[in-house]
């Protein structure tokens, strides 16, 4: 399995930070953040800016932050 899998593995598992995946991958975060915007521009992911009321959601560790 390639990093590209490995990223989308840990993002599918629900992991939701570069640093968090690059700690677990043993990658900088840079190179994480590379492999994300490849995964995007592919479509297998989405970028979803989280709104202010997602701070106080009880499902904020589990949503994508698209309901606002």
């Amino acid at each position: 399995m390639g990093k590209l899998d490995d990223v989308l593995e840990l993002i599918k598992s629900g992991v939701r930070t570069s640093k968090e995946i690059a700690e677990r991958l043993d990658l900088t975060v840079d190179e994480v953040e590379g492999i994300i915007k490849i995964l995007e521009s592919l479509g297998y992911v989405e970028k979803v800016e989280m709104g202010s009321s997602c701070q106080n959601c009880p499902l904020k560790k589990i949503c994508p932050g698209s309901c606002v």
